[in-house]
C-alpha cells in the first residue's frame, strides 16, 4: 500500500479561518445605495483578455463572447452538449459532412443579415498565420484547411526573401492566388444562407466544436475595415476592431462598453432573433480581483451575482446554505439558500516545464519524466482538498473529470507514494534532493492560487528535499510567461470545450496551441490521432482512455491536484433562470431579475 503523508507543514497557520472578517461581512446589512447602472451587475474573478473570438481560450473571454455571439450550435444551459444557435442543421448531415441553413430572423446589432459570407470570413481569418492562435487548429478538420495554411505559411515566407521593391507585386498575386485556394477549401458557400462543410473524416464530436469562439461568426462588414496587410503578403487585424462601437454582434446582447481590468457593459441587442425571451436589458460584469472585495459587494447588495465564490469562508458559507437548485452538491444548510456548489467540467493542475532547458539557460531537470513523476507521487491530493481547498473537490490522478462524459472509462494514474517518488528523484541523480536546482512555482496572484502553491511547495520540500521558491505574478504577467515557457513548474487548469475527452488530451499534443508544458512526445501524438480516428465508439473511447493512462502513469506532463467544484452566490428568489452547467457558461438570455424585491441587482 502506497505511504500516505499529513499535511504537517504549517498548513494549519494558514488556514486560520477570518472570523472577525466573516463576521463584519455577514453582519453588514445595505451601504448607502446609489443610482444603479445596470438591471444586473455581475462579477468574475478575472479579467477579460480578449473579445477576439479567434484568439480567445480562456473561460472569462469566452463566457461573454457567448453572450454577444451565436454560432451554428451554441453551449447547452444545462450540461456539457450543445443545442442549435442562428442557423439549423439540415437532413443528410452526417458525421464528415453537415449542411447549415440561417435562421431568416438571425440578425446583427445593426439590422443586417446573418450571411454564410460572416461565417466564411471569420474561419479564413481565424486560421490566417497573422491572427491564427491557439484554437485555429479544430479548423484543420475541415477539409482542404491545413494545406492553405501551410501553403500561406510557405509563400510569406518566400516573399519575405524577395528584394523589398519586388515583395509588393508578388503579395498581390499572392493574396488573389490565396483567395482562389480558399474558396476550394471544404467551407462552401452553397447560396447567401447555406453553409456546407465538407470535414477530412467522420468527427463525432464536431458540432460541439461549432459552438466555441474560433466557429463564431463575425460581421465581415465592420470588422473588415481593420485589416491591415503586410508587404509579404501577411495579414493582420487592428486590435480595436472589437472596441465598443466598432462591431456588430449576433447574440442576445451588445458591447456598450469595456474599460480594461474593471469591466465592462452588456445591453440587449434588440435585433437579436429571440429578443422578445431576453428579460434583462443590461449587465454590468466585473473584474474583481479581490476574492474578499467580491464577496463583501455581493454581500452589501452591490452584485447581484458571483460567478466563482473563492472567499477563504466559502467552505462554510457552502455548509450553511440549502441550494434549491438541481445540480447543486449542497443541500444540508439550515441558514440560507443562495450559495450553491456544482461539479465543474474541469481540473486544476501544474503544468512542468519539460523542455530541455530552462528560459536562464540552465539544463532543466523536468526534461526527465522520472523527475516529473517523482513529483507528482509527492502530492498528497486528499490532504490538498481536504484541509486546504476545503470545498469537496474529488482528487485528481489524471485529468479528465471523472463521469462528465458518456461512455468514457474511469481512468487512475499515479497517486501518492513517496518511497517510490524518492526513488526515482535518486535515479534521476538527485538522491534525497542533493544537486536538485531551486524549484520556481508559477502562479497567478487571484483566488487561493498562492495557499495552493505554498501547499504544495511544502510536500515537495518536506517529502523530496528540493528547495521550492514561490513565484506570485499579476495575471496578464503570469500568463505571458505560461505561454512563452519561461517557468519550471506553473499553475495551470482547463475546463472542457466540447463532450469528447479529445478536448483535455489534445492540450498534450505536440502542436496544440494550449500545450504551454512543451510536451512533445511522437508515441503519444501517434496513440491520440490513432485512438481519435477509430470509428467505432465504444473502442475509439477504450483507446483514448488507454492515452490518458500513458500521460498520468509516466510520462507526466502536468500533476493533477482536483477536479473543479465551482460556487455561484446568487439569491434563487431574485435571479432565476440560472442553470449550474458544468462548463460555467451561464446565457444570460435566460436569467430574469425579479424587481419586487429590493436589491436584486445590487447598487453602484
Amino acid at each position: 500500500m502506497p505511504a500516505r503523508s499529513s499535511l504537517s507543514f504549517g498548513s494549519a497557520r494558514l488556514l486560520i479561518p477570518l472570523v472577525g472578517l466573516v463576521g463584519l461581512i455577514l453582519g453588514l446589512t445595505r451601504l448607502t445605495p446609489r443610482e444603479p447602472a445596470a438591471e444586473l451587475r455581475v462579477v468574475d474573478a478575472v479579467s477579460i483578455a480578449t473579445l477576439d473570438p479567434a484568439q480567445m481560450s480562456w473561460l472569462q473571454d469566452i463566457r461573454v463572447a457567448s453572450q454577444l455571439y451565436e454560432g451554428l450550435y451554441v453551449p447547452s444551459a444545462r450540461s456539457t452538449g450543445v443545442e442549435p444557435g442562428c442557423a439549423l442543421e439540415l437532413p443528410g448531415s452526417d458525421d464528415s459532412s453537415l449542411r447549415f441553413q440561417i435562421r431568416t430572423d438571425a440578425r446583427w446589432s445593426n439590422g443586417d443579415p446573418v450571411t454564410t459570407d460572416d461565417f466564411i470570413f471569420a474561419w479564413r481569418r481565424a486560421v490566417e498565420p497573422g491572427t491564427a492562435r491557439d484554437y485555429s487548429f479544430f479548423l484543420y478538420l475541415i477539409r482542404g484547411v491545413r494545406e492553405y495554411v501551410d501553403w500561406r505559411n510557405t509563400e510569406i515566407e518566400r516573399i519575405g526573401r524577395l528584394p523589398p521593391n519586388e515583395r509588393g507585386a508578388a503579395a498581390a498575386a499572392h493574396r488573389l492566388e490565396a483567395d482562389r485556394r480558399f474558396s476550394e477549401t471544404g467551407i462552401v458557400r452553397e447560396d447567401g444562407r447555406t453553409l456546407r462543410i465538407e470535414l477530412v473524416r467522420k468527427v463525432a464530436y464536431f458540432r460541439s466544436l461549432l459552438a466555441g469562439p474560433v466557429f463564431l461568426p463575425l460581421h465581415r462588414g465592420s470588422v473588415e475595415r481593420f485589416a491591415r496587410w503586410s508587404d509579404t503578403g501577411l495579414l493582420f487585424f487592428d486590435p480595436h476592431w472589437c472596441k465598443p462601437g466598432n462591431t456588430q454582434y449576433n447574440g442576445a446582447y451588445s458591447l456598450a462598453d469595456w474599460t480594461f481590468k474593471r469591466g465592462l457593459l452588456l445591453t440587449k441587442n434588440p435585433a437579436y432573433r429571440d429578443a422578445a425571451s431576453v428579460a434583462v436589458g443590461s449587465v454590468e460584469w466585473l473584474d474583481v480581483a479581490s476574492v474578499d472585495t467580491a464577496w463583501l459587494m455581493y454581500a452589501t447588495g452591490r452584485a447581484g451575482w458571483l460567478l466563482s465564490l473563492e472567499a477563504g469562508f466559502a467552505p462554510e458559507l457552502v455548509q450553511q446554505s440549502d441550494s434549491p437548485l438541481p445540480g447543486a452538491l449542497n443541500h444540508s444548510g439550515r441558514k440560507r439558500d443562495d450559495v450553491h456548489a456544482f461539479p465543474a467540467f474541469g481540473t486544476y493542475f501544474y503544468n512542468f516545464n519539460c523542455l530541455p532547458w530552462l528560459p536562464d539557460g540552465g539544463r532543466n531537470p523536468f526534461a526527465d519524466a522520472r523527475v516529473r513523476l517523482a513529483f507528482s507521487m509527492a502530492v498528497d491530493r486528499v490532504a490538498l482538498v481536504s484541509q486546504v481547498t476545503r470545498r469537496d473537490e474529488p482528487p485528481a490522478t489524471t485529468i479528465i473529470p471523472p463521469g462528465m462524459i458518456t461512455g468514457y472509462p474511469h481512468v487512475e494514474g499515479a497517486g501518492l507514494d513517496l518511497s517510490r517518488a524518492r526513488s526515482l528523484l535518486a535515479e534521476a541523480g538527485y538522491p534525497g534532493g542533493r544537486g536538485f536546482p531551486e524549484v520556481t512555482l508559477l502562479f497567478n496572484n487571484e483566488a487561493n492560487h498562492g495557499l495552493i502553491a505554498q501547499s504544495v511547495a511544502a510536500m515537495w520540500s518536506q517529502s523530496l528535499g528540493v528547495p521550492v521558491r514561490l513565484l506570485g505574478k499579476e495575471a496578464q504577467s503570469y500568463r505571458e510567461d505560461k505561454k512563452q515557457h519561461r517557468f519550471m513548474v506553473a499553475r495551470a487548469s482547463w475546463y472542457g470545450d466540447y463532450d469528447d475527452p479529445t478536448t483535455f488530451l489534445d492540450v498534450f499534443r505536440s502542436d496544440n496551441g494550449n500545450n504551454d508544458s512543451a510536451y512533445a512526445d511522437p508515441e503519444y501524438d501517434r496513440m491520440l490521432a490513432r485512438a481519435d480516428g477509430l470509428p467505432d465508439a465504444s473502442a475509439r473511447l477504450q483507446a483514448l482512455a488507454q492515452c490518458e493512462r500513458y500521460l498520468f502513469n509516466g510520462s507526466m506532463p502536468a500533476v493533477p491536484l482536483f477536479h473543479y467544484v465551482n460556487i455561484y452566490a446568487f439569491d434563487p428568489k431574485r435571479l432565476t433562470g440560472v442553470s449550474l452547467s458544468p462548463r460555467l457558461l451561464p446565457l444570460l438570455r435566460n436569467v430574469r431579475v425579479s424587481t419586487s424585491q429590493p436589491g436584486a441587482a445590487g447598487s453602484d
